[in-house]
């Protein structure tokens, strides 16, 4: 995939911050800096794992669905690890599934603009 990975990487880990943040800060006191590490880990592992191989193979469509399911259970076994008292009527599993479904929104546009991005610099390429 010809890519600006810099690029790339510096948006999407910028919008999962985002979603992370106003989730599980803001909508479940979870402390910033551990919604922020979690982010940082779960955006570079969906982005070698679901960007580089399964968005390449499969399209956005199913790189969506694994993107979903890998934040669902790398946001939850990151809680779990933490341990922390976030209150009796919320769960991880909870927090995990609102995070991966904000998350999935916006891998689905992430993952138009790295095909388009793809697209264009194929064509300047082939242009030369």
């Amino acid at each position: 995939m010809q890519v600006n990975h810099g690029k790339a990487l510096s948006l999407k880990l910028g919008a999962l911050l985002v979603v992370f943040i106003a989730i599980l800060t803001l909508g479940f006191d979870v402390p910033w800096y551990h919604a922020a590490w979690i982010s940082i880990a779960v955006g570079l592992i969906a982005y070698g794992v679901g960007d580089m191989f399964v968005l390449r193979k499969f399209g956005n469509l199913i790189a969506t669905a694994a993107d979903f399911g890998l934040v669902f259970f790398l946001t939850w076994f990151f809680l779990w690890i933490l341990d922390f008292d976030i209150g009796t009527e919320t769960s991880f599993v909870l927090l995990a599934l609102y995070t991966a479904l904000a998350t999935a929104v916006v891998e689905f546009l992430f993952h138009g603009w790295l095909l388009k991005h793809k697209r264009e610099e194929a064509h300047i390429h082939s242009t030369r």
